[in-house]
């Protein structure tokens, strides 16, 4: 049963803010998917930090720019903001009881249930599982010829989700199986017409949507009461603080949304790094460097959280390219923020892309320029909310750690036996929605060290 509280339409007078709604019924959605970042910049040049703006369905939206705004939704003390309001003409479709689509209580019940998979004891563990499968796939990829970088890092994260996440043999049917699902749910994510018609690639994604949820909920009496390492078993056997297993439904919202998130957040940040470190090779050698001052060849938890500059890397990336370019929350009640008074009930898009190029927090926005991030400069803490790439604040991103990990084990393993190149003067076009990457899949060349 969803979570999003749907007894009070969001509100549609807007008219007291400047801003243009864009097409009739689709509004500005086509322009978003194809540049988020030059839409808030257009509106930001020409009707400052809040305007209005119209998406598909008709739904009309606050585009509200800046850390000031960004703290505001999502630090939120005071509960003005709604998460689930936010998304529940977006994910909520396909991802009722996920933890983004739960406010309060039932918020903090999820929330306080999944953190214990996330510790480092537990972090430690899927180290020992990542290993044997980033191995085995780089191993597979293709050597002195090009290839497209995204399809077979998003191959690799299929596996690492089958093992890692829901406990299966990466290589098996039914982990196969799982792969067809999940891929076929998140293309309703990014189709412009999401309703369900016959035939119609939604229709096909709340069917996927369906059978996960049979395989998730139908698996759960198997994993309750074993000591399986997975986040899948973890999860089923957590109990919240009156000593109670929790419900099916909060299991199967909280992993379907898990995978979501963290595989596709991953995927794009690693096709991301690897343009990163192909187009200025002088880093790339940092990193490796970084890499061969460990002495362990199968590295440990240890061996990768030293691994410093590569966070520095990863970190300026997820600058340029957070995974999600586009965070929504609703009101609860009017607020004011920055001297704008927000009315009740209005959705307000936050974009944290465009907050990470305002010139006013950082230097030379437009530069790749990962010791920003070091402790000398420490651009990234001008403000609390300027830099936002996992979210902020009760729902920021739980898999955060998870996602930095899986990471610097990957590279590590890469760059210690390869050098990553590109083609000569290589200048992508870019997707924006809804994983930010190089339109072209990322062609990239390994050669041998």
């Amino acid at each position: 049963m969803s979570n999003i509280n749907t007894t009070v339409p969001d509100n549609r007078d807007l008219s007291n803010f400047p801003g243009e709604y864009g097409l009739p019924f689709l509004g500005k959605t086509i322009e978003v998917v194809k540049d988020s970042i030059a839409v808030c910049n257009d509106h930001f040049k020409r009707f400052g930090a809040v305007s209005k703006i119209d998406m598909v369905r008709g739904q009309r939206v606050l585009m509200c720019l800046g850390p000031e705004f960004n703290e505001a939704a999502l630090f939120d003390k005071d509960g003005s903001f709604s998460s689930a309001g936010g998304y529940a003409s977006s994910l909520g479709s396909l991802y009722p009881d996920g933890m983004l689509l739960r406010d309060n209580a039932k918020h903090k019940k999820t929330r306080r249930a999944s953190q214990p998979s996330f510790k480092t004891d537990a972090l430690k563990t899927y180290v020992e599982l990542l290993n044997p499968i980033q191995s085995r796939r780089i191993d597979m990829l293709p050597k002195d010829e090009e290839f497209l970088f995204y399809d077979a890092i998003q191959e690799t994260l299929m596996d690492v989700a089958a093992k890692v996440f829901i406990g299966l043999d990466e290589k098996s049917p039914e982990a196969q199986k799982l792969h067809k699902i999940f891929s076929n749910i998140n293309k309703g994510l990014i189709t412009p017409f999401p309703y369900n018609l016959p035939f119609s690639q939604f229709r096909k994604s709340l069917k996927a949507r369906e059978t996960l949820r049979r395989f998730i909920t139908e698996t759960i009496p198997q994993r309750r009461g074993t000591d399986g390492v997975d986040m899948f078993s973890r999860y089923c056997n957590a109990r919240d603080e009156d000593g109670n297993y929790l419900e099916d439904v909060d299991i199967d919202g909280h992993m379907a949304f898990l995978l979501f998130a963290a595989f596709d957040t991953t995927t794009s940040a690693l096709t991301n790094i690897l343009y990163y470190l192909g187009t200025h090779q002088d880093w790339q050698e940092k990193v490796r460097d970084e890499i061969n001052a460990i002495d362990n060849e199968m590295p440990t938890f240890e061996d990768v959280a030293s691994m410093q500059l590569t966070e520095y890397v990863f970190n300026e990336t997820l600058r340029f390219w957070p995974s999600v370019m586009i965070l929504n929350r609703r009101t609860t009640r009017e607020v004011e923020v920055g001297g704008y008074k927000l009315p009740a009930h209005t959705v307000v898009m936050l974009s944290p892309a465009f907050t990470h190029r305002m010139e006013e927090w950082w230097d030379n926005p437009h530069k790749f320029d990962p010791m920003r991030f070091s402790p000398e400069r420490a651009e990234h803490k001008r403000h609390g909310f300027s830099y936002i790439p996992f979210g902020g604040g009760a729902h920021k991103c739980i898999g955060m750690h998870f996602a930095l990990l899986n990471a610097r084990l990957y590279l590590f393993r890469l760059l210690k036996q390869y050098r990553v190149e590109l083609r000569e003067n290589y200048n992508p076009d870019w997707l924006h929605v809804h994983l930010p990457r190089p339109a072209d899949a990322l062609p990239i060349t390994l050669r041998r060290i």
